[in-house]
Order: structure tokens, then sequence, then C-alpha cells
């Protein structure tokens, strides 16, 4: 079946004194090299939130993801309660009206029984992964045009859970997720990512580092090759899934996240390379990543820890960190879009009457 990490509706995190500075610093950390002198606190940023916008035409309405694209259209998937994994998506323009809806059940003829990940496209419509049967899946890619009306459907050459999808600019796709098989129940899967033509064929695999690789990042090798050997714990745990969220760059590039420690981003092409991977440390030690959007030459995590929601913004090309966010409850659960020119970051939440609302914050 497919899923999507994305869909998971993070609980929101309180912490006392909405009253907190503006900015705020992190212990020092030891110098690198003899110099035992410690370096300087980074400083942490507040974000201060404007006040909320409830989306009239989204009242009652659970939503379980969300995107944005280059225009600050809002794209948000609906849960719907007489189909829950068919589920419209519903774009909202930056004054808050719907202006389109994209609803996999226009596919009539395809009777589709799941339709989960999509990506904004660039003449204004989505694409959207889905699939008929589940033991032995058809896996289809949706396109909506602007309007929501439904303008193509192409099979993928491909048999798997498809956990993570997006669309590069030049109309080939990325598809991440697992392959088992259905008939054995021990079997823990393999993880799998390819990316497919534009007429669904598979054109190149694409292999990352394994988990516990990722989690030796920035500790001392063993001796023994230069590199960690893996415990036989590691070796027993289920497949990491390679790739959790997706975007495309203003380079044509897909920034794809891994939900690793330290989070990753991996900058792919449309031929199936990976062309630079990007290191984002957590801002705090029980800090995990849920969330990232790409903007210009930058991307911005979200981590969310036991007690705040923390945004780290880098540089999308070096990976240079340039500032750390931290931001009240009244953000909102889900990071939905990031703009670099304006320095805004927007939330979605829901309201105590179940209204949706958009909640846009820029540090002060």
């Amino acid at each position: 079946m497919i899923r999507s990490l994305s869909a998971v509706a993070l609980a929101l995190f309180l912490f006392a004194g909405l009253s907190v500075p503006q900015t705020k610093s992190l212990p020092p950390t030891p110098a690198k090299g003899p110099d035992s002198t410690p370096q300087a606190p980074e400083t942490i940023l507040t974000l201060r939130a404007s006040p909320t916008t409830n989306l009239q035409s989204e009242m009652g309405g659970v939503f379980s993801s969300a995107k944005c694209d280059a225009d600050g259209n809002l794209y948000i998937r609906k849960f719907a309660m007489d189909r829950p994994l068919l589920g419209p998506v519903a774009k909202i323009d930056p004054d808050g009206k719907r202006v389109a809806l994209f609803d996999p059940a226009a596919f009539s003829q395809l009777a589709l029984d799941r339709s989960d990940s999509f990506s904004p496209a660039s003449d204004g419509g989505i694409y959207r992964i889905a699939q008929i049967g589940v033991s032995n899946p058809q896996i289809y890619v949706l396109h909506f045009g602007s309007d929501g009306a439904p303008s193509s459907a192409t099979r993928l050459d491909a048999d798997l859970e498809v956990y993570t999808f997006a669309a590069f600019a030049d109309g080939n796709f990325l598809v991440s997720g697992t392959k088992r098989d259905l008939n054995n129940k021990n079997d823990r899967g393999r993880n799998f990512t390819a990316v497919f033509s534009a007429d669904g064929r598979e054109l190149a695999q694409i292999s990352f580092e394994k988990p516990h690789e990722v989690e030796a990042v920035g500790t001392k090798a063993e001796a023994k090759g230069g590199q960690k050997q893996p415990s036989k714990e590691a070796d027993k745990a289920a497949p990491m899934l390679d790739l959790a969220d997706a975007e495309v760059g203003s380079d044509g590039y897909l920034y794809v996240l891994r939900s690793s420690s330290p989070a990753l981003v991996y900058a792919i092409s449309s031929s199936g390379k990976i062309m630079k991977t990007l290191k984002v440390a957590a801002p705090a030690a029980d800090a995990a990543p849920v969330a990232f959007h790409v903007s210009g030459n930058r991307m911005a995590v979200s981590f969310w820890s036991h007690k705040s929601q923390m945004v780290v913004v880098e540089d999308a090309q070096t990976g240079e960190k340039i500032a750390t966010y931290e931001g009240p409850g009244e953000l909102g659960n889900l990071f939905t879009c990031y703009s670099a020119n304006e320095g805004v970051f927007t939330f979605l939440k829901l309201g105590e009457a179940n209204e949706l609302g958009v909640v846009r914050a820029k540090a002060q």
C-alpha cells in the first residue's frame, strides 16, 4: 500500500512564557583543535506569529499534509470521511481563497484504491501518486491541470510501497519506498528509490548510505579500513526509509530529506545522480527533523524537541548554516512553506472549532 510520511500529524508542544526574549543562546561548545577556549554560543532567533488567518473554504476540514509553490499558493491534502484513502488536495491562493480542488475521484476510469503523496507542477496543477490493488499494485502518476481538471495518468513500471514522491521540472519522477514479499510475514522489505521517465520507464535506481553509516557521521572511525563496523543490533533493525520528503529547487534538482541524525538533504538530478549531500545538525540533543522546504538558494529544516519547535536555515548550495529559529506553540503543528526573500515561515493548524488556520511568522 502507499503511505506518506508527511501525513503524520504532529502534536503541538507548548512551552512556558509567550513573552520570551527575542533571542536566546545555546550553551558554548568546545572549540576544535588544541585550543580549549569555548566557541561563542549560537544565537537562536525567536519567531513571532502574525494573527491566524482562518480559511473559510476549509472549515471543518482535517488535513494530513501540505506544500506550497513559488507564488505562495498552498496545496493542502484533505481527509475525506467517506473515502479516507482518496482525499482531495485543495489549492489556496495567498489571500486564503480556494482556487482549485484536485480530486483523484475525477479519474473514475481507473477505479483507484489509494492516492497519497503529491507534488506541485510548474503549470499550476499537481502531480500525485496513486495505486490500484494491494498484492500486485498498479502504480500511477496523476496529473491535474491548474483548474483541478484531470489531465493524464501515467503508469509506472514499478512494484513497491511508495512513501515519497516528487516531480522534476523536466517531467521525470522520483519515487521512494520499500519492496517486500507480502506473502512472507517475516520480510522486512528493502529500500527502493528510483527516477522514472515522464512515460513511466525506470531510468536509474539510487543508493544511499545505510543507517549505521549515517549515524557515524562526525565520529571517529574504527582503525580497520577506517570504517565504523555495523552492530548486530543495527543488522537486525528494520530498514530505515531512504527519504522522508522532497521538493524541487531553483536549480532544477530535487532536494530530498532523510530523517536521520544529523538530518541529510540530498540534491538529485533528473538522471538519478546524487549531486551533493548536505548535513543539518539538530539544534537540540532530542530534536528530530520532521519537515523541510527549499526557497531560492536556501533550505529550512523543521525540528521538534520535547519542549519546542525549531527551524534551521542553511545555504542550499554550500550547506553553511545561516540561522536557527525557535517558535512558541501557537505557530502550528505543520511547517508548510518558507519564503527566503521575505523571511516568512508558514504553518498550518486546526483551531478549537476544527477550523483550518494559516499562521505566518517572522523573526522579530
